[in-house]
């Protein structure tokens, strides 16, 4: 136990340090799988024994070994999940070595697997990186708990026979965001009695690392390369620029920004001042989407000094999610519609702030 309990907290600590959430949509489907370390727990040597008074001598053997599962999920909003899963918990061998009468009494393992119905609180870690959860989950795993005899033990109380029984389970974990789609975790596992005809009712403890991923979520056609063009004002639509929730430029936003460049280039930037502003739609944490939009204001910023822009004459700013244009015409809807609804909130817009150098200072200034 202490053992498993260790290994969790360096594991813990190491995931934190190097983990860089964003708020997961609301009644969307997971997937996932997880694989790692199972140890059993609590063998009373006593009740391991049984019927067979006459066994002096067990030893409890092979209680770590390999675990895993797999699961499905409902997100019904960012903080409460629901998951169905499947565990393989592992196995523990007793070896009984010596009776009243000085012969070997034989061996025999237990197996156990179950079925387990949960729910799933998440807390985000803000305060650390935007794509990092803890959660806890809690519910009923239905076990099945088998048991194999052999040699003289088999011969007195039978070949073993198998348990169907409902146990608590829990769980902690932290939950790190990949990407749009994929996530990983880290999570440890305890199961509490797992009931057996042998009168042993062990717990089991599994650390497991896990990989999810996210359904519900079919990619939205690519809407057309639009700018529009207000004044001196230039609005490009993210989805156009930038993979979904990602802030590098892709080959079709580069193609229009290189468009853009050329209307640019007739209004004179060595003569003016230019603002790239980055907007996000409302999905995620304020602190999720205030980053992103930084980063994508960036990132054109950074594509039109390369092309020429003078760098002393162009700056980056992001608004997060603070100034939406859709209103609530999104409102009643979810998952992929409401992303594709969204759409005109992920933005990035291009001021041209001045005419001249004495109003480029006085911007620049502020």
């Amino acid at each position: 136990m202490k053992k498993t309990t260790l290994a969790l907290a360096i594991a813990v600590a190491s995931l934190t340090a190097t983990a860089a959430n964003a708020a997961y949509e609301d009644n969307t489907f997971y997937i996932g799988g997880k694989l790692g370390w199972s140890e059993m727990y609590n063998l009373d040597s006593n009740k391991v024994r049984g019927a067979d008074k006459n066994v002096v001598g067990i030893k409890t053997s092979d209680r770590s070994n390999i675990g895993g599962g797999a699961f499905v999920g409902f997100q019904a909003n960012p903080y409460l999940a629901f998951e169905l899963g499947y565990d393989w918990l592992g196995s523990a061998r007793y070896k009984r070595t010596w009776t009243v009468d000085g012969t070997n009494a034989g061996k025999s393992k237990i197996d156990a697997q179950g079925v387990s119905l949960t729910g799933k609180l998440s807390y985000p870690l803000s305060f650390l990186t935007d794509d990092l959860d803890i959660y806890g989950r809690a519910g009923g795993m239905v076990t099945i708990a088998k048991w194999k005899n052999s040699g003289e033990y088999k011969e007195a109380f039978g070949r073993g026979g198998s348990k169907t029984d409902v146990s608590p389970v829990f769980a902690l974990g932290l939950d790190y965001r990949l990407s749009e789609d994929f996530s990983t975790r880290l999570e440890y596992q305890y199961v509490n009695h797992i009931h057996t005809k042998t009168d042993a009712s062990p717990d089991n403890g599994l650390l497991t690392l896990g990989i999810t991923y996210r359904l519900g979520s079919p990619e939205v056609a690519a809407p057309q390369v639009e700018v529009k063009t207000q004044e001196n004002r230039y609005v490009l639509n993210e989805d156009v620029l930038f993979a979904y929730a990602k802030a590098d430029l892709k080959e079709e936003g580069r193609q229009a920004l290189d468009n853009l460049l050329t209307s640019l280039v007739k209004i004179n930037p060595t003569q003016s001042a230019v603002v790239v502003i980055g907007h996000t739609d409302r999905i995620g944490s304020d602190s999720y989407n205030q980053k992103l939009s930084e980063q994508r204001a960036n990132s054109v910023m950074r594509y039109l000094v390369a092309k020429g822009v003078p760098s002393n004459l162009i700056s980056a700013r992001g608004m997060g999610k603070s100034q939406p244009v859709t209103g609530t015409k999104c409102n009643a809807l979810r998952g992929a519609e409401l992303k594709a609804c969204l759409a005109p909130d992920r933005r990035v817009e291009i001021e041209v702030k001045a005419r001249n150098v004495q109003e480029i200072k006085v911007i620049e200034s502020n």
